[in-house]
């Protein structure tokens, strides 16, 4: 089928766009699922949806042809600091910096589909959001699509969010099988692929606008509800908020590598949000040992940096000797920790296997430390008042899934996040989703 442009009232908007993207899912379908190869096609059904979207949309097809609705955002005003908190801070939200230089992004319009029981790599409307692969399943599923594609990135979850509440809208999603748990009358078209009626998705994009992030028709919908969704450049590591630098997890550490257990490319936070080594790196004090100012150990669960040169004996001991503050400055990095509460200090105290939780906008560091403001842009911390949503914490390394799913009610939102699982975790409740960083 051949498109072409037309004009558009906005009463058609959403009508007009939903058509153009059937029939993108439909042509895939009938190619059977392998990829759509008619190079007339690619370029009409690109056309049609950027027409539609006024530009906001667009279609990627991948090195095996596969497609997906993509969402662009671009580091103009709305990608500042200072729009994204209405004042005068001076800088681009880290999403646009991807190795060193400042790009824009894209993000699928909906979360990688499901076929059956067969996940794909494709962002389309109308399909169940795939599920019940673990974090290392779904990180190659974007990547292996070529040059660009990455796993959705927490950065690019970040920004979008914040500008979602720069706007003063948080969007609603399933999130109680089928419906929004507040607003009933908000609904999505029920998936019967091989699922029993209790444990049914909806079909992506088929709920109303208010399931898209903005709220329009070319928004970035299932963000909420439906399925929590893997997201690539962050982790904690025995509650140490641990990220890959700004947003090059969508760039050249977006691999497997770069996230792997004993990648040597993440970095933690201290309290003035300076990126350094995670305590899992360094080395642990040891007595009769030359020390030279700069080095940094770890002892008794503490990180220490040394003031002076010195030779380690009992008087210098870090946090220990009579005068080990001549010696060592207590230099800790950021963690989420337990003590009654969920909070944030600079120190690991409290978590076991046990799960924690909190609302995400009630977080708070634990006195006297303040959380630095890069932790914010990335949301691993409210700024002021935090999007709705549960965070959920546990011990040894966890890594994230956002938004909740079609399960959770109250502790779904934008700012929910689940770090109470391991990297091999795979449910039903837990998709992906997919960017894509032009070269």
């Amino acid at each position: 089928m051949k498109y072409t442009s037309g004009a558009y009232r906005s009463g058609y908007l959403l009508q007009n766009i939903r058509e153009i993207e059937d029939a993108l899912t439909a042509e895939w379908k009938s190619s059977g699922m392998t990829g759509i190869t008619n190079l007339q096609f690619q370029k009409d059904i690109t056309a049609r949806i950027e027409d539609a979207s006024r530009g906001r949309n667009t279609v990627r097809f991948d090195d095996n042809k596969q497609p997906s609705v993509m969402v662009r955002f671009n580091p103009d005003r709305e990608g500042s600091l200072a729009y994204l908190y209405g004042d005068s801070t001076g800088g681009l939200h880290p999403a646009f910096i991807i190795d060193g230089l400042v790009k824009p992004f894209e993000v699928g319009k909906y979360p990688f589909g499901r076929v059956g029981s067969t996940n794909y790599p494709v962002c389309l409307r109308g399909l169940t959001p795939a599920h019940s692969q673990t974090f290392d399943q779904f990180q190659p599923l974007a990547v292996n699509k070529g040059a660009g594609f990455h796993l959705m990135t927490n950065a690019e979850w970040a920004y979008i969010t914040l500008l979602s509440m720069r706007k003063g809208f948080q969007c609603r999603g399933n999130t109680y099988y089928g419906k929004h748990h507040v607003r009933t009358d908000e609904f999505g078209i029920m998936s019967s692929e091989t699922e029993s009626i209790g444990t049914r998705h909806t079909l992506c994009g088929t709920g109303p606008v208010s399931w898209s992030h903005d709220g329009t028709p070319f928004g970035v919908y299932e963000m909420v509800g439906n399925v929590w969704l893997w997201v690539g450049g962050f982790r904690i590591v025995n509650g140490e908020l641990q990220v890959l630098p700004n947003n090059n997890a969508a760039g050249t550490l977006r691999t497997v590598a770069a996230h792997a257990v004993a990648s040597t490319d993440w970095k933690a936070f201290l309290v003035d949000g300076t990126l350094v080594s995670p305590e899992a790196t360094l080395s642990a004090w040891a007595t009769a040992t030359a020390y030279v100012t700069g080095n940094v150990i770890m002892h008794n669960g503490v990180r220490y940096k040394a003031v002076s040169d010195h030779t380690s004996d009992s008087t210098n001991e870090p946090g220990v000797g009579a005068s080990w503050e001549t010696a060592w400055i207590r230099e800790g990095t950021l963690h989420y920790i337990y003590d009654g509460t969920v909070r944030i200090s600079d120190y690991a105290l409290g978590l076991d296997d046990t799960s924690r939780s909190i609302a995400f906008s009630s977080l708070a560091p634990l006195a006297p430390v303040t959380v630095p403001d890069l932790v914010k842009q990335l949301l691993l911390a409210p700024r002021s008042l935090g999007p709705l949503g549960q965070l959920y914490v546990r011990n040894v390394e966890r890594f994230p899934r956002r938004g909740a799913s079609r399960l959770y009610t109250s502790a779904s939102g934008l700012g929910a996040l689940y770090l109470g699982n391991t990297r091999g975790t795979a449910y039903n409740n837990i998709g992906g989703g997919l960017g894509y960083t032009p070269s």
